[in-house]
């Protein structure tokens, strides 16, 4: 654990994970292919595998370089090989670029508070988990993502994601109001500014909603998937957490 990453699983646990939710994602695949992922609209699991293997790619290549890669993607690269294919090829790149580096390495990323390679091992293992369960989505199938891994995800979402406030534009008609994220034995206070957000790792007592639920269902929600965990309080303010996590995770 560590000032930064209170919940963090150590670089050991991320990749153990990443490797279980890609033996699941890969196991599922070939059923997934020509099948729509129902949450994320437009998309086959066919293009669920070709983001996710994009997106290993694109960091093995940031890492490789120190910077990143310009231009991205390289023509050509999702050709010839066929989503099954460029997956398998940019998890093996993954990994052993992964597993090359000591994870407090410097790497580039695109959170000033953390520039290491042991970023990427975390993000990496998010990144698997969520679009693993989409890939199963299309299949007809789902399982929960590891309680460990979903509590770590639920303080990546809203500490670095949504605190970040990665969108420029400041939001006119936020409320400021709070709403509390609680799973797992743990509260996120979540304040809804104009201008910013404000995550806190504990309940104050001035929220005026909480959503709640087990860890995965809660993390899954965060991120637009699976039904709406339980919920107490203002409605209107749920709904404005719902828009604004859109606005920081598109």
């Amino acid at each position: 654990m560590s000032e930064l990453y209170p919940y963090g699983l150590g670089a050991r646990r991320y990749r153990e994970v990443l490797q279980e939710d890609f033996a699941r994602l890969r196991s599922m695949a070939p059923r997934a292919l020509d099948r729509p992922v129902p949450e994320c609209e437009g998309w086959t699991g066919a293009d669920v595998l070709q983001h996710t293997a994009l997106v290993y790619l694109h960091k093995v290549e940031t890492m490789r370089r120190g910077d990143w890669p310009d231009p991205w993607p390289p023509e050509g690269l999702d050709e010839g090989a066929g989503p099954l294919g460029l997956i398998d090829e940019a998890h093996e790149q993954l990994v052993a670029e992964l597993d090359a580096r000591d994870p407090a390495e410097r790497s580039r990323t695109w959170w000033p508070q953390d520039q290491s390679v042991g970023f990427w091992v975390r993000r990496m293992a998010h990144e698997t988990s969520v679009h693993r369960r989409d890939v199963e989505s299309a299949a007809g199938e789902g399982t929960p993502i590891a309680a460990d891994l979903a509590v770590d995800g639920i303080d990546e979402v809203l500490m670095v994601m949504l605190a970040g406030d990665w969108n420029d534009a400041p939001v006119a008609t936020a409320s400021g109001a709070a709403v509390v994220v609680s799973s797992g034995g743990h509260d996120w206070e979540v304040a809804l500014k104009p201008d910013q957000v404000e995550v806190l790792r504990a309940a104050s007592g001035g929220a005026v909603a909480t959503v709640s639920g087990q860890p995965s269902e809660v993390l899954l929600w965060l991120w637009g998937r699976g039904p709406r965990p339980e919920v107490s309080g203002e409605e209107a303010v749920v709904t404005e957490l719902r828009e604004r996590l859109g606005l920081a995770t598109q």
